[in-house]
C-alpha cells in the first residue's frame, strides 16, 4: 500500500486535494501500521465520541445559561450526571435521593458517601 502512495503521489501536484490526502496519510502511516500489526488498537475512537458527545453538546449549551453562576451550577449538573453514568447508577433515581435528604446538616464523611461513585 505505502508503495503504492509513493507511485501515485507523484501524480498531483501541491495543493491539490488528492495530494493533501496522501500527505496526512504519509504524515500517520507508522500510526496505520501499528493499527494492522496488532488487533488491541482499534481504527477509530468512535466509543470514546459517543461517550463525550452529551458534554460536547452541553459546552454549546453553556453559552445560553445567563451568566456565570448559571452555568457554573449547569457544569456541575452535567458532571455528576456523567459521575452516575459512570457508576452505573441512574442519575434521576441518585438525584431524587440525594436531594431528598437534609444535605446542610450532613458531615462531609456523609456527604463523601452520597457521591455517585460511592452511592449504594
Amino acid at each position: 500500500m505505502e508503495t503504492y502512495m509513493l507511485d501515485v503521489h507523484k501524480q498531483y501536484t501541491p495543493g491539490e486535494a488528492m495530494e493533501k490526502a496522501l500527505r496526512y496519510a504519509f504524515a500517520v502511516w507508522i500510526r496505520i501500521g501499528r493499527y494492522v500489526q496488532d488487533g488491541r488498537f482499534n481504527i477509530d475512537n468512535n466509543l470514546m465520541e459517543q461517550a463525550i458527545r452529551p458534554i460536547t453538546l452541553g459546552r454549546k449549551n453553556y453559552l445560553f445559561c445567563g451568566n456565570n453562576e448559571g452555568a457554573e451550577n449547569n457544569a456541575i449538573f452535567y458532571t455528576f450526571v456523567a459521575c452516575c453514568r459512570e457508576a452505573d447508577i441512574e442519575p434521576y433515581k441518585w438525584m431524587k435521593e440525594v436531594l431528598s435528604r437534609s444535605l446542610p446538616d450532613m458531615t462531609e464523611e456523609e456527604l463523601t458517601k452520597m457521591l455517585p461513585s460511592n452511592f449504594k
